[in-house]
């Protein structure tokens, strides 16, 4: 419980440090110090100040984990009704990790950010896709299709999560609003047929 605490409050002061100044001008006697801790004690759990972020970074790329469910796609087709239920549930861990999440989508280049998410939904929508015609050599590749998902998605929760909307919009009314979007915008123009 307490490496637990001690690992919380490291973190903690990294991405407070990271609202006064950039990442590269922060050293680890700065961390530590604002973590109340000494160097020997930040570096007994992380190797370095790039270990810490990498650390943060997989901890908030594990939060979108429960996406790659495969029983959202069943029979190479979208399980809207789950995929809503899914999209919530992280939504209320992102709102609950929301300085982690702002923390990487503010200082993460969009493109690293992307590529580490895309393996989450690559696997599942690729047949999908593939299924309605989309596919690396199409007039639109499936590629650019992953990318327009985890951009939109990654966005509207900075979005959310930025203006206080958190508070104004639930989790649910959000999922919701991005499933209504996804059915009436994007997914309708691929050609997918929404099963509920």
């Amino acid at each position: 419980m307490r490496v637990k605490r001690t690992k919380q409050n490291i973190i903690h002061a990294f991405i407070e440090l990271t609202k006064e100044k950039n990442i590269s001008a922060i050293t680890v006697q700065e961390i530590a110090q604002k973590a109340m801790i000494n160097r020997a004690t930040f570096y007994a759990h992380y190797r370095d100040k790039q270990d810490l972020y990498q650390h943060i970074f997989n901890q908030v790329i594990g939060l979108f984990a429960p996406l790659r469910n495969p029983r959202l796609f069943l029979n190479r087709q979208i399980m809207f009704s789950d995929l809503e239920k899914t999209i919530t549930a992280v939504l209320k861990d992102c709102n609950q990790n929301r300085d982690l999440i702002l923390f990487i989508i503010d200082d993460t280049p969009a493109y690293k950010l992307q590529e580490q998410l895309r393996p989450v939904l690559a696997a599942n929508i690729a047949p999908i896709l593939d299924k309605v015609g989309i596919n690396r050599n199409s007039a639109i590749p499936a590629d650019l299709v992953i990318t327009y998902i985890i951009a939109m998605f990654t966005s509207v929760i900075a979005w959310w999560l930025h203006n206080g909307a958190a508070g104004r919009i639930s989790e649910h009314q959000l999922a919701h609003t991005l499933v209504q979007l996804a059915l009436e915008g994007h997914m309708k123009v691929l050609g997918f047929e929404p099963k509920f």
